[in-house]
């Protein structure tokens, strides 16, 4: 993951590389495949769809091909949680799956390599976890509908609870194995 940090100054300074990169720099890194994640520098916040957003702009307006004003238009009047669902509906689209898969893998890989799960509990999880067929459903695929702001937000509270779960479990493990090797 490439992680680049904007300064209230506006300069954008790439922390990977200890330098300070453009627009085209980033648009460079995503062409080349690389991750990107921008964030202000004073408050953490994640702003990576902006510059992106200005990323493109940028290179439209240099290449002479503008995008269409009604196009923006209409991206301006249907608000965030719309252009929220299209920019997953395009992650996806693009592989993001793959992304989401790959990141569980290294989630369960970090616990067993840290001795939180077995090895055989660590496959167990991942191959649960990144399983695609489950079978016919009534609902229909999980991108269709795209999951509104609250769905999310509900969806975030119960993965937080879920991992405070976890947490406790693993934790009261860990307090049974000290009190059997304490006897």
């Amino acid at each position: 993951m490439q992680l680049i940090k904007k300064y209230a100054n506006r300069k954008l300074y790439h922390t990977n590389q200890k330098q300070y990169i453009t627009l085209e720099g980033i648009a460079r890194l995503v062409q080349d495949g690389e991750a990107v994640r921008v964030v202000e520098n004073e408050t953490g916040e994640d702003i990576t769809a902006a510059i992106l957003a200005q990323v493109v702009l940028q290179s439209r307006g240099r290449s002479g091909r503008q995008l269409p004003t009604q196009l923006l238009t209409g991206l301006i009047q249907i608000g965030g949680d719309t252009i929220a669902s299209l920019r997953r509906s395009l992650v996806t689209s693009i592989g993001g799956t793959d992304v989401v898969d790959a990141e569980i893998v290294r989630r369960v890989e970090y616990l067993v390599n840290h001795s939180m799960l077995t090895r055989e509990e660590g496959q167990r999880w991942q191959r649960l976890l990144t399983e695609t067929d489950f079978g016919p459903s009534d609902q229909g695929s999980l991108l269709d509908p795209v999951p509104s702001r609250t769905d999310v937000m509900r969806i975030h509270n119960q993965v937080d609870a879920l991992a405070r779960t976890v947490d406790e479990l693993l934790q009261e493990r860990d307090r049974g194995k000290q009190e059997a090797g304490s006897r």
